[in-house]
C-alpha cells in the first residue's frame, strides 16, 4: 500500500520548503454578502451583479443564495465576469463558475460548495444570470460568497 502527497502537503515537506498561496494555507475565511430586489419586471437572460471581491489571490469556498419565487421554468446561474488576472491577461466570464443552471421556480435556498481560486488585479464580480423568463417585480436574491485571501 502506497502513501501520496497533495501538491501543498509536498511543498510543505521539501526541502527547502515551497511556500504555499495563503489563500490555501493558513487563509483567513470571509464573507461578502449581497441583496438584491428586482424592481419593475425584467427580461429573460438579465445578469445581476451580486458583489465584488477584492483583488490579489484568492479561494472561493461557496456561496449559499435565497431567492423567492421567480415562477415556472425560471433558472439561475451564478458565476463571475470577465477579469484581468495578475499576469495582466483577461480571463473570460463563467456563468457557471459556481452554480450550474438550478430552478427557481419556487423559493428556496442553494448552496454550494467550491474550490475556485483567482488571481486578479481588480477583483472578481460575482453575478447571476436569470433564464426561462421574465425577472418579476419584486423578486430578491441574498446570499453570500465564502472566500479566503490572507
Amino acid at each position: 500500500m502506497a502513501t501520496f502527497n497533495s501538491t501543498e502537503y509536498a511543498n510543505n515537506v521539501a526541502s527547502p520548503p515551497v511556500m504555499n498561496d495563503v489563500c490555501d494555507e493558513h487563509g483567513r475565511v470571509r464573507v461578502m454578502s449581497f441583496t438584491y430586489t428586482q424592481s419593475g419586471a425584467g427580461t429573460a437572460g438579465d445578469t445581476v451583479i451580486l458583489c465584488s471581491l477584492p483583488g490579489g489571490n484568492l479561494r472561493v469556498i461557496g456561496t449559499s443564495t435565497t431567492y423567492s419565487a421567480f415562477g415556472a421554468s425560471r433558472t439561475i446561474k451564478l458565476g463571475h465576469a470577465a477579469y484581468v488576472n495578475l499576469a495582466k491577461t483577461t480571463v473570460a466570464a463563467s456563468t457557471t463558475a459556481f452554480l450550474a443552471s438550478t430552478s427557481i421556480a419556487s423559493a428556496g435556498t442553494t448552496t454550494t460548495f467550491t474550490t475556485a481560486k483567482f488571481t486578479s488585479r481588480e477583483g472578481i464580480l460575482v453575478q447571476a444570470l436569470i433564464e426561462g423568463g421574465t425577472l418579476p417585480d419584486a423578486a430578491t436574491l441574498t446570499g453570500y460568497v465564502l472566500y479566503t485571501i490572507d
